[in-house]
């Protein structure tokens, strides 16, 4: 869109240049917020498609800037800029919130780049994993992709609905439901990942559902709950579980997978079990601990 930073069409109103250089907003920035709705100008020239804002919107300008700069992202800023106009205690509230968050994901980094420190010194520090010997047993199962937020409704959902297909074809779950990683869940990666719940027999699923036996062999595992269970930490445990069975000279065999032992949209903290199968015959005692 053209701008004009030597064009004015009343007292009231200035250009997109002087606003701009108003709230330190770049002419880029101020077309992104406009076509987001974030900070629309006051009045656009048919003509010349010149922009033009309020003097009384510079304060919203400094406000999205400030907000833009600490990375909130940009849904999460109309929501506190959209508030403002109506209930400044909610929108403090918000803004609250999102500081809460920043702490949580500065932590969130802390650990996963303590455990980048560990590969870096060439340790992987004392993890507790577990080993068992696991069956082949029937499940039906659901592949869906997801961002990693996501991940917890559409967990919910797809569980709940595998247990009503398996209440309708006349089966009973017969242990936790779990994910099986075909591929990363991550900001990079969508998956696939497979929600499983295991049942007492096979039927035809239909649709998008499958019904299968579901291989067993030695696992390795390791039992996480509440803050670790959170992404990114979730994956420093993933490290630990995957250096466990690489120094103990066995094998992955298959992907890794996630018994979720409550819902993750359950008001009490997510307790879950990171499952790891591995290649060797089973060890002498049922549980190692490093």
């Amino acid at each position: 869109m053209v701008e004009a930073d030597d064009v004015t069409s009343n007292d009231d109103l200035m250009t997109a240049g002087r606003f701009g250089a108003s709230t330190l907003l770049s002419a880029k920035a101020l077309r992104i917020y406009a076509d987001r709705g974030l900070l629309p100008p006051r009045r656009v020239d048919p003509d010349t498609g010149y922009r033009y804002y309020a003097a009384d919107q510079v304060h919203t300008g400094w406000l999205i800037g400030l907000l833009r700069s600490a990375d909130l992202p940009l849904e999460q800023i109309a929501k506190i800029v959209e508030c403002a106009e109506i209930d400044e205690a909610r929108a403090v509230g918000l803004l609250d919130e999102a500081v809460a968050a920043l702490d949580r994901r500065t932590e969130a980094h802390h650990v996963v780049l303590g455990r980048a420190r560990l590969h870096l010194k060439k340790e992987t520090g004392m993890p507790a994993v577990e080993t068992a010997w696991e069956s082949d047993h029937p499940v039906l199962s659901v592949m869906r992709r997801m961002a990693p937020h996501e991940m917890d409704q559409i967990i919910h959902d797809e569980v709940a609905r595998l247990r009503d297909l398996a209440a309708q074809g006349g089966l009973r779950p017969t242990g936790d439901p779990y994910g099986v990683f075909h591929a990363p869940v991550t900001d990079d990666s969508d998956g696939p990942l497979e929600i499983v719940q295991p049942v007492d027999g096979l039927m035809d699923a239909g649709g998008d559902a499958r019904s299968y036996r579901m291989t067993g062999g030695q696992v390795a595992r390791r039992h996480a709950e509440g803050r670790e269970t959170d992404f990114p930490e979730i994956l420093a445990l993933y490290d630990e579980v995957y250096a466990w069975i690489a120094e103990s000279g066995f094998t992955p065999v298959g992907p890794p997978r996630e018994v979720w032992h409550n819902s993750p949209r359950d008001d009490d903290p997510l307790r879950l079990t990171i499952v790891w199968p591995f290649g060797s015959q089973p060890p002498a005692s049922g549980s190692h601990t490093q």
